[in-house]
């Protein structure tokens, strides 16, 4: 009798052990998807699209972002100019500041220039009034990644007393532009 309790317990435990080496580590979890967005008519890509914005527009030489959240309007788009000897980034803000200033009850609020991984960068901001709604639009001037061509990142938002949120996001592009 001790014998065949020796035994099952035996049968017991090489099942046991039989069963965990048989199950392994359970599988790795699904990679996250993928978010990137590539435009090949503006030369383009953002590596990852920021939480809070989709891609909505990728067609020719179109590519729009837009916010997520429900009840927030807005639109991200990018332009791309003709390849230059050399691109004039200043002239580019004081192309924005006039074209703000040229709208309805238009109001240049500034530029600044920025550095970091993307070069030389300049943020340039105004509000204005478009159908009796006061916008704002934000605006990022620098060379293109890959030629010597202006880049123009612009995001129109109803106006807000705080924009902070919307030009993080702005920042965040850049942040993931290749």
């Amino acid at each position: 009798m001790r014998n065949r309790i020796v035994q099952t317990r035996t049968v017991i435990v090489l099942a046991l052990v039989v069963s965990a080496l048989s199950c392994g580590e359970p599988p790795p979890p699904p990679p996250p998807p993928d978010t990137s967005v590539e435009n090949e008519e503006l030369g383009i890509r953002l590596a990852a699209v920021p939480d809070g914005l989709e891609a909505v527009v990728n067609e020719g030489r179109n590519l729009e972002l837009k916010p997520t959240a429900e009840g927030v309007d807005g639109a991200m788009t990018f332009f791309v100019g003709p390849e230059q000897h050399a691109v004039n980034l200043v002239q580019a803000v004081h192309d924005h500041q006039a074209k703000i200033e040229a709208m309805p009850d238009g109001e240049y609020m500034g530029a600044q220039e920025l550095s970091g991984d993307a070069g030389v960068v300049f943020y340039s901001r105004g509000r204005f009034f478009d159908h009796e709604t006061a916008v704002e639009e934000t605006v990022l001037f620098l060379i293109h990644p890959s030629d010597y061509r202006l880049l123009e990142i612009s995001y129109r938002y109803p106006a807000a007393d705080d924009s902070a949120a919307r030009v993080n996001q702005l920042i965040e592009v850049l942040s993931e532009l290749e």
